[in-house]
């Protein structure tokens, strides 16, 4: 039963997201991390691996719901392949 209602919320409010926030040592600059997460683990497991690092550090995880574009379809596989540059090598330019 609530699988299924993940399914509906879902559709009606789009897919959820989750993006670290970190900064960089010694400076008042912020980015959001390059990696967008499905899970919140995955989000979690980035977490300690930059709270090891010296260059940055951890501020928040935020959490965003998309209808526009999901990653991970096939429809946006295929649309992504006919934007993205061949990376065959064989293949000339």
């Amino acid at each position: 039963m609530k699988r299924l209602f993940e399914e509906i919320t879902d559709f009606l409010l789009g897919t959820r997201y989750y993006a670290v926030i970190i900064g960089e040592r010694g400076s008042d600059r912020y980015y959001v991390a390059s990696e967008i997460h499905t899970t919140r683990a995955s989000a979690e497991a980035h977490r300690s691996r930059i709270e090891q690092t010296r260059t940055f550090i951890y501020i928040t995880t935020i959490t965003f719901r998309t209808k526009r574009l999901n990653f991970w379809s096939s429809e946006s596989q295929m649309m992504l392949a006919s934007i993205w540059p061949s990376r065959d090598k064989n293949q000339r330019s």
